[in-house]
Formats: C-alpha cells, structure tokens, sequence
C-alpha cells in the first residue's frame, strides 16, 4: 500500500454492511453447520436424558469449545460427540465466519482506497 493514501477509520456500519453481504453467498454452507450443530444438540437431549433445550445448549457450548461444565454428558456417544464431533463443526463455523469478516474488511478497505484516488 502507499503511505501516501489516507483512507481514515472505517465505521462499524460500513463493516457490517459488507459483512452481511460477504455472508449472504456463504449462507447455505453457515446454516448447514448452524443445523448440524442444533441436530447433534436434540440427538444428545434425547440421549443423555436432559431435554431438548439442555441438549441444544449442550451441542452448541460444545461446538464453540466453551464448555462451561454445568452440562456434561455421561454416556459414550455423548462424550464422543461432545469431545470430537461438535467442536470440528464448531471450529469449521467459527473459521468461515472470521473469513468472511477478513474479507469484508479487505473489500471495504479496497474500496476507500479506490474512492481516495478519485
């Protein structure tokens, strides 16, 4: 980049508005994952005996890697989506979605660096 440019701050505003429109091509892939995710949460209510809702707490908690311990799983598939499966979703989601900001940062940069050459 040239020192010369000076394209100043960008707003919250311009990012998000960038940000959803980067995210509207990766939406089928993002909510795949959100479904997936929320799937693997009612199978484990139903199989830990908790409840629906504390299952989907439990898959989503588990998926981002949070694991806060007020919820665990006691049987062996539990433990195993707990431990292995749901956070690979988790992480590939978490991946997508820090890409997708990436670059939207990258296209709103771009295009103040277009509109100060002007």
């Amino acid at each position: 980049m040239d020192d010369d440019l000076d394209i100043g701050p960008i707003g919250f505003r311009e990012f998000f508005v960038e940000f959803v429109k980067v995210s509207y091509y990766a939406k089928k892939v993002l909510f795949s994952l959100f479904l997936i995710i929320l799937i693997f949460g009612i199978m484990l209510g139903y199989t830990e005996g908790i409840g629906v809702w504390e299952g989907i707490y439990l898959g989503f908690i588990s998926a981002f890697t949070v694991g806060f311990g007020d919820v665990t799983p006691h049987t062996a598939l539990g433990k195993i989506l707990c431990a292995f499966v749901l956070p690979i979703f988790g992480m590939i989601l978490t991946g997508i979605v820090v890409s997708i900001a990436i670059k939207s940062l990258e296209r709103v940069i771009r295009e103040n660096i277009e509109n100060s050459k002007k």
